[in-house]
Parts: C-alpha cells; sequence; structure tokens
C-alpha cells in the first residue's frame, strides 16, 4: 500500500477524533514513512511495518478491549504520541450537591441534632426526677417512702432505657451522615 493510501485510509478510520489530533496522527505517521525511505525503503515495506491502518486506529480510538482509560488519563499509542479521553463536565453534579446541602440538607441536619439533644435532655431529665425522688424520701414521712422509692427506680430504670436508645440512635445516625457524606463525595468527583 502506498503511503497516500495507508493516510488515507488512516483518516478515514480515525474519523471519531478532532481534526486536529488526526492531523497530528497522520503527520506523525507521515514521518515514518520519511524516515523509511530515507533508509532505502519501499512505501509498501514502510506500510507493512506499520500495521494494518485499522488496527492502528483502534489502538488510537482506544477500542481494543485490552486497554482501560479513565477520564483525563493518556491513552496509550502508537508512533509516540497519546491521546487522552476528555473529562466529564462535573459543573451540574457539583452545583446540585452545593444547592441541595445548602437548601435541604442544612435543615435536615439542624432537626436530627436538635431531635437528638431533645432525646438526650429526656434521658437526663428522667435520672436527675429518679435522684430527686430518693433524695425526697428524707423529707417523707410514713407511706410515701414506699412510694418515691418505687418512683425513683422506675425514673431512673427509663432513663438508662432512653440512654441506650439514644446511644444507638447517635451511632445510626453517624453511620447515615458517613454514607451521605460518601454520597456527596461521589456525585461531586464523578458526577450521575
Amino acid at each position: 500500500m502506498t503511503r497516500e493510501e495507508y493516510l488515507a485510509e488512516l483518516r478515514r478510520a480515525l474519523h471519531i477524533l478532532p481534526g486536529s489530533e488526526v492531523t497530528d496522527i497522520c503527520g506523525d505517521f507521515e514521518e515514518h514513512f520519511a524516515i523509511g525511505l530515507s533508509q532505502g525503503k519501499t512505501e509498501h515495506e514502510i506500510s507493512a511495518e506499520l500495521g494494518d491502518p485499522e488496527s492502528v486506529a483502534r489502538t488510537y480510538l482506544n477500542q481494543d478491549e485490552n486497554e482501560v482509560t479513565q477520564p483525563g488519563k493518556a491513552a496509550p499509542a502508537t508512533g509516540g504520541t497519546q491521546t487522552t479521553v476528555p473529562e466529564k463536565d462535573l459543573t451540574g453534579p457539583r452545583l446540585f450537591v452545593i444547592l441541595f446541602n445548602i437548601f435541604v440538607m442544612i435543615w435536615v441536619g439542624f432537626t436530627v441534632i436538635g431531635m437528638i439533644l431533645s432525646f438526650w435532655g429526656i434521658s437526663v431529665g428522667l435520672l436527675v426526677g429518679g435522684i430527686a425522688s430518693f433524695v425526697g424520701m428524707i423529707a417523707a414521712t410514713g407511706e410515701w417512702d414506699a412510694v418515691l422509692a418505687l418512683t425513683g427506680v422506675a425514673l431512673i430504670a427509663f432513663a438508662v432505657v432512653s440512654g441506650i436508645i439514644n446511644f444507638y440512635i447517635c451511632k445510626w445516625t453517624m453511620i447515615g451522615c458517613k454514607a451521605y457524606v460518601k454520597w456527596n463525595k461521589k456525585i461531586y468527583n464523578e458526577g450521575f
């Protein structure tokens, strides 16, 4: 195959790429032909050494199943040049994450924190009430001692149970917050 035929097939196979990249790639192959001709080789020998234009184009187009590139990373190519896979536009997802957190999740966060603090306040109130019942036994007379003792035991038991429940609510809230932050990072860095 002659130089012109080879370059024409290569251009046709690379039509998906931007014109400037196709020009650069074909320029590299023109250099290969020039070097080969200066070494006394024929155009047919040079084109055979370079390989089938379709195979060369697949390498540049990154269609080879063994090659995996990530956005923004350079893809391996022949001829001493590299092509890049364009990065994904993340403006929309990033704007969504920021605005969603400002207008929605900040209020959800305040509500959840307020509820958790109020639950702990109830537990502390029950504990203080139970201790106060025992202190009240000092001033009480007769049959009130038993009532105050039972009330104190009941309030302290409710305080302990509600404290355990609050502990798990806090634990699950933290797990949920970590998952939400991870989701935010994923959307912000990778998009939808």
